[in-house]
């Protein structure tokens, strides 16, 4: 899927090669180095790959990306096996999300406590990763048009495994040659080096490649801003992070409070892209793995089949700066 029309015989049509990764497309269309026969048909594989994420969200992360399928089970074993790596990893989270979901204005934290500039330092550091992702999309693309050959196909886990696999297959058509000339070393680094180091940053945040390194997770969260369908949405009736629930029978009991102790935003814990679920944060990142359905204990999250396209927020944005700059001008 990932650069197959520009390498194949055109006349040999693989149910495959109707579907392309959107960074491969683009950069080798970019590189010029594409014959004009086949410019169309990859516009349109790639086209085939993007309208579903246009329409659902950004469904490949969570429920087709083979990386994150491996990085998913890299994270449930460090969870349930290395309690130390897991305890680091939760709080560098919870530190990260707090910034995120502005806790310097927390209640915990008096207005001279310097524990607030420690937060505004990681909130900083924690923005620029996040925009890390957008920044290799953008010299992916740009780097290809300049050097004529796709760059970020080079170090793309998904793109060095499945070039492997298919250096692998060539290689066992001539297997005694291949043992003679070691050919078979030489692509086991190919196979293994990047892959690997794309799961193990995983140790110091889950799904830390998904979420702030991966260029091609950055792209398809930018196309999932379009899409109007599956949008999990907080019942602030039900949510005991909002307060009590109308069918609450505990508040009048001695330990009233103990279940947001206890939850403490479960919902956004397990989220794998880290929304601001309990606040009605942006869903333009949503997976649909709907994990924050699964893990909510008071019913409290309902999946709206059909609901308003996050890129819907720009024109509230443009609304406030217009209104700022009025009042700017009346000063």
């Amino acid at each position: 899927v990932c650069i197959i029309w520009t390498t194949m015989d055109i006349t040999v049509i693989d149910p495959g090669t109707w579907i392309m990764c959107p960074i491969g497309a683009c950069s080798t269309i970019l590189t010029g180095m594409v014959d004009a026969f086949r410019v169309i048909p990859t516009i349109i594989a790639m086209l085939i790959f993007i309208i579903p994420i246009v329409l659902l969200g950004n469904v490949f992360c969570s429920w087709v990306c083979p990386i994150g399928t491996i990085i998913d089970s890299f994270d449930k074993v460090i969870e349930k096996k290395f309690p130390k790596f897991e305890d680091k990893r939760s709080k560098r989270s919870i530190q990260n999300r707090q910034s995120k979901n502005s806790g310097v204005k927390s209640h915990l934290f008096c207005s001279v406590c310097p524990l607030i500039k420690l937060i505004s330092v990681s909130k900083v550091i924690s923005n620029r990763i996040g925009v890390l992702a957008y920044g290799i999309l953008g010299s992916a693309i740009v780097g290809s048009f300049v050097f004529h050959f796709p760059v970020f196909c080079c170090v793309c886990p998904m793109g060095i495994i499945s070039r492997g696999m298919t250096h692998l297959k060539a290689l066992s058509m001539r297997l005694p040659t291949a043992r003679v000339t070691g050919q078979y070393i030489a692509i086991v680094p190919e196979l293994l080096v990047i892959p690997i180091a794309a799961v193990l940053v995983s140790l110091r945040e889950k799904r830390f490649w998904c979420r702030y390194l991966c260029p091609l997770g950055a792209l398809l969260n930018a196309l999932g801003t379009l899409n109007p369908f599956i949008k999990p949405r907080v019942k602030g009736d039900r949510c005991v992070m909002k307060g009590c629930p109308e069918d609450c029978e505990g508040y009048h009991i001695d330990y009233c409070g103990w279940c947001r102790y206890f939850d403490d935003r479960k919902c956004e814990k397990i989220c794998p892209v880290g929304i601001n679920l309990v606040d009605l944060g942006s869903l333009y990142k949503c997976t649909k793995c709907m994990e924050c359905y699964i893990v909510c204990d008071w019913n409290a999250i309902e999946i709206d089949l059909v609901g308003k396209p996050d890129v819907s927020r720009i024109g509230g944005f443009f609304k406030r700066l217009k209104t700022r700059w009025q009042k700017a001008q009346t000063i």
